[in-house]
């Protein structure tokens, strides 16, 4: 039986803010990432292509 290591974290409240900060960056970049995906017509390719399409689109909202 495999057994995983679980680590309580106690991070400062500058950590946290931290975490916290990336954590909304995550969730906002997803949230836009499907709201992109679904305004590409199902028309326009597979899915395999519109999922390209989106994630071609990440260095840009990186750089922005």
């Amino acid at each position: 039986m495999n057994y995983n290591y679980r680590y309580c974290l106690k991070p400062t409240d500058s950590q946290r803010d931290t975490l916290d900060y990336h954590r909304d960056t995550c969730r906002q970049l997803y949230n836009h990432a499907l709201y992109r995906f679904s305004q590409i017509p199902e028309d326009e390719g597979t899915v395999e292509q519109r999922v390209r399409k989106i994630r071609d689109e990440l260095p840009a909202l990186k750089d922005w």
